[in-house]
């Protein structure tokens, strides 16, 4: 069979019993409506039913850049591609896909969906103006995202361990209870996406639930796209176990007054699920996907196309940022000159609160990256060993989670060192006076004394947050670390060898600065990597 275009007018056709001309489904209506003369029909049952092996015949489309697969029973012409954002003439061929169970109609309008999307932008005041183009939101594309919906059922005896604390009097009892009782489990709707191109982060923000699901006919299709399901169900089956075991745990602890249930575990059981049975079908839900590139990299968002949830991540516009930061500085300075006067080490303290804050944000903004750079949240499909976590496991695994990080803290010694350096310092330079002011009066604890522990503070949580303890050992992260640490030392001396130049001080807090931009400027950068994906390939078929 040869690849053609959308020209070639191929794949299921629904036709108007009215004027014989094409029929899409309706969001707004939920009906059948007439591309030619707009009237309205019932969705059509499907006629052929569906073969032995499950699946049916579809028109797929392939983006020719990317080679991501979307199919629909129509051939509605688009000249954009809803995954790498690619301004492209997407190829289509007949193909055979698996048949879904259910299908969950979209009632988002298209209209409802760009107000969506332009409410939840207003609240992003330095995201770059072609986030908000006509052009860009004109791209928004109804593509339902095929699902696993599982069901979990077990029966039989389940042990428990809880733990309830109170207080009588002035004392504090913490008791620990062992119990064991008849558990009957049965959850249905555990929801996992079963396309790999559809991250598991985006589908679960999107809080699906599936109550609205109705049987499955193709025509719901017409004029809207569909992904392909290509993750097979036993991916997600310790996941659905986990969940319903989550829940089952949650209910025993609200009912017995336990403040926490642990070591629960069942015969035969899996995650404490007493004899468990599991069994799935395929529901697709549906959602507004736009792909809005950038070089070479994309932004997504993603609407759920029932309820109108919001999937955004916002890059930040560096042009913006650099006019609020030159507008901040004027006012800063406005106001120091005009209404406030501060010794210039006071000053050097407020510039060394500023820069440590810079350097907080700079930690947690590259370790958010390396987790989704790291896919922490998705499952692992290619074959390289890494478990699957997912969200129900890790509730359930919390125990395991703080002792990895425990061990995390104690890896690298060379924080530690710092901080034995920073309190040794503050012991032989703060201790005498402060235990001068506690014999004469709190009095006598004078500013400058304060500004040399707030200085002292800020370094050792400067060292505290170096790299090496997140596990980053790259380039950026250490240059922006230990420039805002070289920048805190040296204000730190200063204030201890009591300098009266006050040039000394503004040289220092001009150093402060620059090192604080220069990480505003890296955190930008981060973020904007953080809120985007690569351009995506998936694997392209070749040409009949």
């Amino acid at each position: 069979m040869s690849e053609t275009t959308f020209s070639q007018r191929e794949g299921k056709r629904y036709s108007c019993p009215q004027c014989g001309g094409g029929l899409i489904y309706d969001i707004a209506s939920g009906k059948m409506k007439c591309d030619h003369c707009g009237d309205l029909s019932p969705v059509p049952a499907d006629e052929e039913s569906t073969d032995a092996s499950g699946s049916m015949e579809v028109t797929e489309f392939r983006c020719p850049q990317c080679g991501a697969a979307v199919y629909s029973s129509d051939t509605a012409a688009t000249s954009f591609c809803s995954f790498c954002g690619s301004d492209v003439v997407l190829t289509a061929k007949l193909n055979r896909v698996r048949r879904p169970a259910a299908i969950v109609p979209y009632a988002v309008t298209r209209e409802a969906c760009e107000e969506k999307y332009r409410q939840h932008l207003k609240r992003y005041h330095l995201c770059p103006a072609d986030l908000k183009s006509t052009e860009t939101i004109s791209h928004f594309r109804p593509v339902y995202v095929p699902f696993w919906s599982y069901r979990v059922q077990g029966e039989g005896p389940v042990s428990v361990k809880g733990v309830k604390s109170y207080t009588k009097g002035d004392k504090r009892y913490d008791e620990t209870w062992q119990f064991t009782f008849d558990a009957k489990v049965d959850r249905r709707g555990i929801l996992y996406d079963a396309s790999t191109a559809f991250e598991d982060e985006t589908a679960a923000l999107l809080a699906h639930t599936g109550r609205d699901a109705v049987p499955f006919q193709s025509a719901y299709l017409s004029g809207l796209y569909a992904q392909v399901a290509d993750v097979e169900p036993e991916n997600y089956h310790a996941e659905a176990y986990a969940t319903a075991a989550k829940e089952m745990i949650e209910k025993v602890r609200s009912a017995s007054g336990m403040d926490a249930v642990t070591g629960y575990q069942s015969a035969n059981g899996a995650y404490g699920v007493p004899n468990p049975k599991i069994s799935q079908e395929l529901v697709m839900l549906p959602v507004w996907l736009l792909a809005h590139r950038q070089g070479q990299r994309v932004v997504y968002t993603a609407i759920n196309g029932r309820s109108g949830e919001v999937v955004c991540d916002v890059p930040v516009s560096m042009r913006k940022v650099l006019g609020v930061i030159a507008l901040l500085g004027v006012l800063f300075f406005l106001l120091l000159q005009l209404l406030l006067t501060l010794r210039p080490d006071k000053l050097m303290v407020l510039c060394a609160g500023l820069t440590l804050a810079t350097q907080l944000c700079f930690v947690s903004a590259r370790r958010r990256l390396k987790e989704r750079a790291d896919r922490v949240y998705e499952p692992d499909f290619a074959g390289s060993g890494r478990e699957y976590i997912g969200p129900a496991q890790m509730l359930l695994a919390a125990k395991e989670r703080r002792s990895v990080k425990a061990a995390k803290r104690t890896e690298s010694g060379v924080p530690w060192v710092g901080l034995v350096v920073v309190g040794l310092v503050a012991g032989f330079n703060l201790l005498p006076p402060f235990l001068r002011s506690v014999m004469n009066g709190i009095g006598d604890f004078s500013f400058e004394t304060l500004n040399k522990l707030l200085m002292l503070a800020m370094l050792a949580v400067s060292v505290w947050r170096l790299p090496l303890r997140q596990g980053d050992r790259s380039a950026p992260s250490w240059i922006v670390s230990l420039a805002i640490l070289l920048t805190l030392a040296v204000g730190t001396v200063l204030l201890f060898q009591g300098r009266s130049e006050d040039m000394v001080y503004y040289g220092c807090c001009a150093a402060m600065m620059a090192a604080a931009i220069g990480g505003l400027t890296l955190i930008n950068r981060e973020h904007n990597e953080y809120a985007s994906r690569p351009v995506p390939f998936f694997e392209k078929e070749e040409n009949p």
